[in-house]
């Protein structure tokens, strides 16, 4: 009898206790959390000669973290955004990982070299992506890690070649509306590779009013986004710098929809720029560069658009007419009090 009491007790604190016990597991790609440095590489090498990099990995978890290190080959789609390709490609063999596997201490930064060899047959732009995943063969484990299945760095080579062209230019330069009540205005800049090696366009969008005085400076591309040749990509720059503008209309970090499944907006109002309101026609200059190394290709175009707060001007034309015929009621009956103040005398 003593035993059984002895068995049914141990087998209560297991099942008590169990749930407080933790068990290493097998890492799996929803535990897979590191950041890399930097975050692209863009290189230029010769036919016959080799160059390189080093990319930085910091493991984040809290335990030793297997790394696999891939080299796949990127293309562009239609929007122009880099993708994988999965097709093989014979010019990985040109990349060379000095640990293709590893395994990364945990909050440590580990450094991985690489070198591309490019042989004399070589053309003018190849394109890569270095993918780091969880190496779930080595059989190591880990616990405790952010949701991040994978990274990538893109490695981006142009072959210093005769024959070698950096040229572009901007498609369309658009806002996408003609008119608006309040900010913000969105400028939609379509920039197309016409070379045959990629380029990263910079450049920046200048905003006057109707007096051609200079009102906003804004930033194309700050990223620093590639475009591969013959693909082109849109960049998005909004203007939002104003005394009244829209705002999207969230709920607890999550954007608010009507009915149509569409995201409402809120009219948001600063008083401190209130000098700021916009209100007229403006135009917009985007002036982008594209450089080869050696000099700096300018791009422009310009785009016209009228701001109109109605509500606002009909508001403020209200309180001006009322305000005046305060002024003249206050006025009128001043001036009865001495015309009666004198005729008295």
């Amino acid at each position: 009898m003593s035993k059984l009491k002895s068995f049914l007790f141990a087998s209560l604190l297991i099942v008590l206790f169990l749930p407080f016990v933790v068990l290493p597991v097998r890492a799996q790609e929803s535990n897979f959390d590191v950041t890399v440095s930097p975050v692209f590489f863009d290189l230029a090498a010769k036919p016959g000669s080799s160059v390189g990099g080093k990319v930085r990995l910091r493991n984040n978890t809290a335990s030793s973290l297997p790394i696999k290190i891939e080299v796949k080959k990127l293309g562009g789609d239609e929007n122009g955004e880099l993708t994988i390709q999965n097709a093989p490609d014979d010019t990985n063999s040109w990349f060379e990982v000095k640990t293709p596997t590893l395994i990364a201490p945990p909050a440590e930064w580990t450094s991985i070299p690489f070198t591309i060899t490019v042989p004399d047959t070589a053309a003018y732009g190849y394109y890569w992506a270095l993918s780091f995943t969880q190496d779930s063969s080595t059989g190591k484990t880990v616990t405790g890690a952010k949701v991040n299945a994978s990274i990538v760095v893109p490695v981006l080579l142009n072959v210093s070649k005769d024959g070698a062209k950096t040229d572009g230019k901007i498609s369309e330069f658009t806002t996408d509306a003609g008119w608006y009540e309040y900010l913000p205005t969105n400028f939609k800049t379509e920039f197309s590779n016409t070379g045959n090696v990629h380029i990263r366009p910079r450049g920046n969008i200048f905003i006057k009013d109707s007096l051609g005085r200079s009102v906003a400076t804004l930033d194309v591309n700050p990223n620093q986004g590639a475009i591969l040749p013959g693909t082109k990509k849109e960049f998005t720059t909004p203007w939002s710098d104003s005394f009244a503008w829209y705002e999207a209309k969230t709920s607890n970090g999550k954007p608010v929809l009507d009915k149509n499944g569409k995201p409402q907006r809120e009219l948001k109002i600063r008083f401190d720029k209130i000098l700021d309101l916009r209100i007229g026609k403006y135009t917009a200059t985007s002036l982008v560069v594209i450089s080869d190394g050696t000099r700096d290709i300018a791009l422009e175009k310009s785009v016209s658009f009228f701001v109109f707060p109605w509500k606002i001007v009909i508001g403020a034309i209200v309180f001006i007419v009322f305000a005046l015929l305060g002024l003249f009621s206050t006025t009128r009956s001043i001036i009865k009090r001495i015309r009666s103040w004198f005729g008295r005398k």
